[in-house]
């Protein structure tokens, strides 16, 4: 017996399939092309350099704030601390604009060059697959280093120790660590690092080298190396997914979704935590 088909032709049988000007590859791949041929003139390295160098700059004269001020009382400390920060972060802010300004208006807009875009609905299930495999990817590392060093990497590499802290001061580390951090450091790790990078090797080059950077930057507040090693792997593997969610989408918006995700729950635990006394 024969069957009927009373429908349209599955797409695999159309011989228009795929349609005309589908593009396989995925769509950061497909977009760092066509923007290479629409106007092959090199970006330079000041996407990297001037963002980088100014983060640097940032770390270290805060730190050298810290130490010459020294507030007296812990609750003065962790509120400089917290001021210090959002304003690194802000300042970091301008030096990103000014590194991919010339560089977006070559191309069309920070959207269409670096993925600087409004949200979309499949951004959240991007986001919600992204946060499971980089809580678990973390989750891991920490149990690994810990096992490995006697319980001690995991401890070691916590790069905030609150042992209490006021609703206002609660409300501030949450603004800094869910909202500023992940949009400066999205745009910057995996807009422009993450996109420079791709103008010269692969992604998966362009991933690790980014990737390796942004866990770098997050060790220099730990004292020892093996709470050193955790945190910037910890860190390096939500950077590595993100990278990854912009190569799937071409969009930012999901690794900024993950980003403020664990750090919120990073948050979330420093505050019961100093709430119930350390």
């Amino acid at each position: 017996m024969t069957h009927a088909w009373y429908g349209p032709p599955p797409p695999q049988w159309s011989p228009y399939w795929p349609p005309p000007g589908h593009d396989p590859r995925p769509p950061l791949d497909a977009t760092a092309a066509r923007l290479a041929t629409e106007n092959p003139a090199p970006w330079g390295w000041r996407p990297v350099v001037l963002p980088c160098a100014a983060l640097v700059g940032l770390v270290v004269a805060g730190t050298t704030a810290t130490h010459l001020i020294r507030p007296h009382s812990a609750d003065g400390v962790l509120a400089f601390a917290i001021i210090a920060d959002v304003l690194v972060e802000g300042l970091l802010a301008l030096s990103i604009w000014l590194a991919g300004r010339d560089v977006a208006a070559r191309h069309g807009g920070w959207g269409r060059t670096f993925g600087w875009r409004r949200p979309v609905a499949a951004d959240f299930g991007h986001a919600g697959a992204g946060i499971c495999i980089a809580f678990a990817a973390r989750v891991t590392i920490v149990t690994v280093a810990d096992g490995l060093t006697h319980g001690a990497a995991g401890q070691q590499s916590e790069n905030l120790s609150v042992h209490s802290i006021t609703a206002a001061l609660a409300i501030l580390l949450v603004v800094l660590t869910v909202v500023c951090a992940p949009l400066t450091e999205e745009v910057m790790f995996r807009g422009l690092l993450l996109r420079t990078f791709m103008r010269r090797v692969g992604f998966w080059p362009a991933a690790l080298a980014s990737t390796l950077i942004f866990g770098l930057f997050h060790t220099y507040e730990v004292a020892t190396f093996a709470g050193a090693v955790t945190l910037a792997l910890a860190v390096g593997v939500m950077g590595l997914v993100n990278c990854v969610l912009v190569r799937l989408t071409d969009r930012l918006t999901p690794g900024i979704l993950v980003h403020a995700t664990l750090n919120g729950l990073a948050t979330l635990v420093i505050i019961v935590r100093a709430s119930n006394g350390g």
